[in-house]
């Protein structure tokens, strides 16, 4: 059985944390994740939910957003919708995939400025810090 002193000490520190806890620090990847969100989601509505390459309607887990130079250059591109366009499942994993010869003509033939600008920008390196993510997430909203 608690008692009244022990019961009282409890919810003194139940109050302090309450009252001075410090806010959780976002992490970069979760800010990274939730800028794509945004990103990706901005794609889908410019590309009114239709696959660039077949023209086909598509929604739900049938529409994905693919970026042309590759997330995993690590370049500023990753977030920019320019890099982005929207493909349907069969043609995003089962062409632009398996195929990336052919769809890199494709793309620089249907997108010539797009291709042109991408060109001009890849190798761009940026080390962005916390606060560029949250300015661009607040840009997205």
């Amino acid at each position: 059985m608690e008692t009244a002193n022990g019961f009282a000490r409890s919810v003194k520190k139940y109050m302090k944390k309450l009252k001075f806890a410090k806010p959780k620090k976002v992490s970069i990847s979760y800010l990274k994740k939730k800028l794509l969100d945004l990103v990706k989601a901005e794609v889908r509505r410019r590309d009114d939910y239709t696959c660039q390459h077949c023209l086909k309607y598509v929604t739900g887990s049938g529409c994905h957003v693919s970026h042309v130079i590759p997330v995993s250059h690590g370049n500023r591109l990753m977030f920019e919708p320019l890099n982005m366009k929207v493909l349907c499942f069969h043609c995003h994993i089962d062409w632009w995939h398996k195929n990336p010869l052919e769809a890199s003509k494709w793309f620089k033939e249907t997108f010539s400025e797009r291709y042109n600008y991408l060109q001009s920008h890849k190798n761009e390196k940026v080390h962005w810090k916390e606060a560029d993510y949250k300015e661009m997430i607040e840009n997205y909203k």
